[in-house]
């Protein structure tokens, strides 16, 4: 069985989740990031969220629309949230202090199984990813990741705002 066999996995992919695991498991504690490498980390994140649904749904309908659903459906939610209130900024060190969460380590797995199970079922030509309800609900939870990932990205850079104003 393709999904289990570890033998035939291209390297860059235990590659990417040793990376992800380490990364996510480091932003468990409150954390002190420069600005480059707060800001690098979601733009990587939601450039591999959109890689993932045009590569694996190209653009048309039902990808985009439940990726756009997901993604203001991040924003809505966090609204009543409000997610920014773990992150402050020093403008004197130029240092963003993160408060340490598992959620970050959670959507990170959640998104690299995501995309691995849907390329096992690519690579295996499952009749189910001709289905719309597979490729709304996959590309839901691409949506889910990049507005995750969105959020995080424009509360660092609302930060900054305040700060330097």
């Amino acid at each position: 069985d393709i999904l289990f066999d570890f033998a035939n996995i291209p390297f860059y992919v235990y590659l990417m989740f040793f990376s992800f695991i380490y990364v996510g498991l480091s932003q468990r504690k409150t954390r002190q990031v420069s600005q480059k490498k707060a800001i690098f980390i979601p733009f990587l994140l939601i450039f591999l969220s959109i890689y993932a649904i045009l590569f694996d749904f190209g653009i048309s309908f039902v990808p985009i629309f439940s990726w756009f659903l997901a993604i203001s459906l991040v924003f809505i939610i966090n609204t009543f949230i409000k997610s920014e209130k773990d992150v402050y900024y020093c403008l004197d060190s130029k240092v963003f202090t993160i408060e340490g969460s598992n959620l970050p380590l959670f959507m990170m797995m959640l998104l690299f199984f995501t995309k691995y199970f849907v390329g096992v079922m690519f690579l295996n030509e499952l009749p189910i990813i001709n289905t719309t309800l597979f490729v709304a609900i996959s590309s839901f939870l691409y949506g889910i990741f990049t507005g995750m990932y969105l959020l995080r990205f424009f509360i660092l850079i609302n930060k900054l705002r305040k700060i330097k104003n």
